[in-house]
């Protein structure tokens, strides 16, 4: 079975430790997953996207 292909955003606060916490455990399960990250938040936001989230992310968001 192929792995599946999942979007991750770390995002802003508390999300990076959740995220890191949260990928551990899955593949500590065994989940067969490859993982494209994105940019989201504040980062974002700053660096001229009023919207917090680029074109980019959206695709891979609706890719995976």
């Amino acid at each position: 079975m192929a792995n599946r292909p999942i979007t991750v955003a770390h995002g802003d606060g508390i999300g990076p430790e959740i995220m890191t916490a949260t990928l551990d455990i899955l593949k500590g399960a065994g989940a067969r997953i490859d993982i494209e990250t994105i940019e989201i938040g504040e980062k974002v936001y700053l660096a001229g996207n009023s919207a917090g989230i680029g074109p980019a992310a959206w695709e891979s968001l609706r890719r995976t």
